[in-house]
């Protein structure tokens, strides 16, 4: 049997650590990255906070002004003092040991006589 990795295990917040940016949802909202803003993302009670009216981009004056309010600092004191209470779907996608070797491998298959 194939043991999944212990994503959790090695958090590495890529909001933190590439260039990843924060996304603008439909919605209005901004939000620390485009994984967060589904369904999913939006059951975790921190990253509801997001989606608070007060956060709506209508209601502030600037981007800058959403990215630097208590909610976001907040956001990122955790991700950096307190990994281990990163939302699931944060260690979803920013967890994984760096000597997973995950390869994808297509298959095509065609009609006979086509190459």
């Amino acid at each position: 049997m194939i043991k999944k990795p212990d994503r959790a295990e090695s958090f590495k917040p890529k909001c933190l650590l590439t260039d990843r940016q924060p996304a603008y949802t439909a919605t209005g909202f901004i939000v620390p990255c485009c994984w967060v803003d589904n369904p999913w993302g939006m059951r975790d009670d921190f990253i509801k906070r997001f989606y608070d009216p007060k956060m709506h981009i209508d209601n502030n004056e600037s981007v800058m002004e959403i990215m630097n309010s208590d909610l976001y600092n907040e956001w990122w004191d955790m991700l950096i003092n307190r990994p281990e209470e990163a939302p699931d779907i944060c260690k979803k996608y920013c967890g994984s040991k760096l000597e997973d070797k995950v390869t994808k491998h297509d298959t095509y298959i065609s009609k006979k006589g086509n190459k």
